[in-house]
């Protein structure tokens, strides 16, 4: 039993370091650290512990009197499916009203004055993610939270404010304090961890928030289970190369991203090649192109490129693609979202890997050029 106890005493402190360590590199208090299965299942806790918090709040409002009404949630147009699905079923129940605010066409972002004029007398929730995994293009989130806390002053109500960071982390700094938000998703896959995730909660114990999952205690009675020890150490550990690196990571990434463009300019020519990220304020590490003419779709170029990988942002079927949602609610066009690649460089891609994808690049587009010329 000796032994038993002094194993399982080692796994907590490991537990707790990682805890530390994740914390330390958001600028967190380890005490709001919550380790989850990944970045899905802290956006869907956010949004059902919200819509529980404002039920909860209902019960004593109307005992005052005050007419119910269903709780509304200001998103945006362009997250990441693990919040827009859970939104959109919560309002097929019937269960939620949500205001999808929309990337504003002239600057490529979101504005928070959009986002304030979105807010309901009983909006509960505003979740807007801190950058786009297609386009890269970082939101104004402190700004926006800013904004918020202004207007919830006026209202005289209690609105979570919950960034998902999955994509930012690891690229640009990310402080919880700076932002101003009450909860951020992580997920350790997306900086060079384990496919594991956490989320941070802002003063966690202060009744505003709400277990997802029941049953043994575990993560101090919030999400019960038995703690995946080996990879909650492994995230915590890319958590602490994040805190002490992430200024070297920016550069390598941002160097070697800017080098594809201008070598993708130059093979291709500026005519030809339309970069779809239209903000200047964007992750080092995103490049999402379209290479512009007939037959050049984006699917088609992923599916011959042999010696590297990429991606469309979109879902094919059967050959038959259709343009990536996402890119439309950026106001690209559908045929220049049609034939969109998104290439993400890393924190040790070279300048010599970079013209080998590019001279690849160009023989995939030549040949299904001739393969056009043909039909």
């Amino acid at each position: 039993m000796d032994c038993l106890f002094a194993i399982g005493l080692q796994a907590r402190m490991l537990i707790e370091e990682a805890r530390n360590n994740v914390a330390a590199c958001i600028g967190a208090a380890s005490r709001d650290i919550i380790f989850t299965s990944g970045g899905s299942e802290s956006n869907n806790w956010v949004i059902y512990s919200a819509v529980e918090n404002y039920e909860a709040s209902c019960i004593s409002r109307s005992e005052s009197g005050e007419t119910y009404r269903k709780p509304h949630i200001v998103t945006t147009t362009v997250e990441h499916d693990s919040v827009s699905a859970p939104l959109q079923a919560l309002e097929n129940k019937g269960k939620a009203d949500i205001t999808k605010v929309p990337i504003n066409k002239t600057i490529g972002e979101i504005v928070p004055s959009d986002v304030v004029a979105a807010i309901q007398p009983n909006t509960c929730l505003v979740t807007i993610m801190m950058a786009n995994n297609e386009t890269g293009t970082i939101m104004p989130i402190q700004e926006i939270s800013s904004a918020v806390r202004r207007i919830e002053n006026k209202l005289s109500s209690s609105i979570m404010i919950h960034t998902d960071a999955a994509q930012a982390i690891g690229k640009i700094p990310v402080n919880v304090n700076e932002l101003g938000v009450d909860c951020l998703t992580l997920a350790g896959h997306k900086f060079y961890g384990p496919r594991i995730g956490a989320l941070y909660v802002k003063n966690l114990n202060n009744k505003t928030f709400h277990p997802f999952i029941l049953g043994g205690g575990q993560e101090n009675g919030w999400r019960a289970g038995t703690e995946n020890t080996p990879m909650i150490v492994g995230l915590g550990k890319a958590a602490a190369l994040v805190r002490d690196y992430l200024n070297d990571y920016t550069v390598a990434m941002e160097d070697s991203r800017d080098y594809l463009e201008i070598k993708m300019a130059e093979i291709f020519g500026n005519k030809n090649i339309t970069f779809n990220c239209k903000s200047p304020n964007k992750l080092p590490n995103t490049c999402n192109v379209s290479i512009l003419g007939k037959g050049l779709e984006g699917y088609k170029v992923v599916k011959n490129a042999k010696g590297f990988c990429c991606s469309t942002g979109s879902a094919c079927h059967s050959g038959n693609c259709e343009p990536s949602k996402i890119l439309l609610s950026f106001h690209v066009g559908k045929d220049v979202a049609r034939n969109a690649i998104r290439i993400s460089t890393g924190r040790h891609t070279n300048r010599k890997q970079i013209d080998s994808l590019v001279m690849e690049l160009r023989k995939v587009v030549d040949d299904l050029k001739t393969t056009v010329e043909k039909e």
